[in-house]
């Protein structure tokens, strides 16, 4: 098989693979739950801060700061279910032993600690994005696949029924680039996710 077929094979592959329909899942979710995190640690955040003087705030810090970690475990652990991507843990040896305020204090001097918490808000503008990208491209595909039905309902703007198929066939095409773009998408949300939900080596 020449270098053409076999890329020709995997273009046309993509739309067969059950992984890139649980990257499409995985983005799906980026919007709704990244929304539900940047609600919950900003207005979190903002109360817990605002009420520092009256030391209410301290309890509600605390409860926002083991929230966040719990909820990066969870997304760490999507990532690897959804993505199956690789993510060491993000548990390093020096978080272990020690009385329960020596834990505390080496979970807020450790850095996946501050990671996870950029990532969690950073969730939100790229579930936006992602979101967005997959309603255009979405949108593009059906309009230019179905533009013979929509030329004979008489709302389209192309010429003959001629035309209309070779734009139907073009959005075939369309079809298979943006599954390819989302699972360039996906494969970069991996990365992002394994870059900021996982101790480093050193820390390993």
């Amino acid at each position: 098989m020449s270098e053409v077929d076999v890329a020709i094979r995997e273009f046309l592959m993509v739309a067969f693979r059950k992984q890139t329909y649980l990257n499409i899942l995985y983005l799906l979710f980026s919007f709704p739950l990244g929304t539900a995190y940047f609600i919950f640690l900003v207005t979190g955040l903002s109360f817990g801060f605002g009420l520092l003087l009256v030391w209410v705030g301290i309890p509600v810090i605390l409860l926002i700061f083991l929230a966040w970690w719990e909820i990066a475990s969870f997304e760490r652990q999507m990532a690897i279910w959804l993505l199956g991507t690789e993510i060491p843990s993000m548990y390093s040896q020096s978080l272990y032993g020690g009385s329960i305020l020596q834990r505390f204090i080496k979970r807020v001097k450790s850095p996946v600690t501050w990671k996870s918490l950029i990532f969690l808000l950073i969730k939100f503008p790229l579930g936006i994005f992602s979101l967005v990208l997959m309603i255009v491209l979405l949108s593009l595909t059906l309009t230019m696949l179905f533009t013979p039905v929509l030329y004979l309902l008489g709302v389209s703007e192309v010429n003959s029924v001629f035309e209309a198929f070779i734009v139907s066939l073009a959005g075939m095409f369309v079809g298979f680039v943006s599954l390819h773009v989302l699972n360039l998408l996906a494969t970069i949300s991996g990365s992002f996710a394994r870059l900021m939900l996982s101790s480093s080596e050193k820390q390993l």
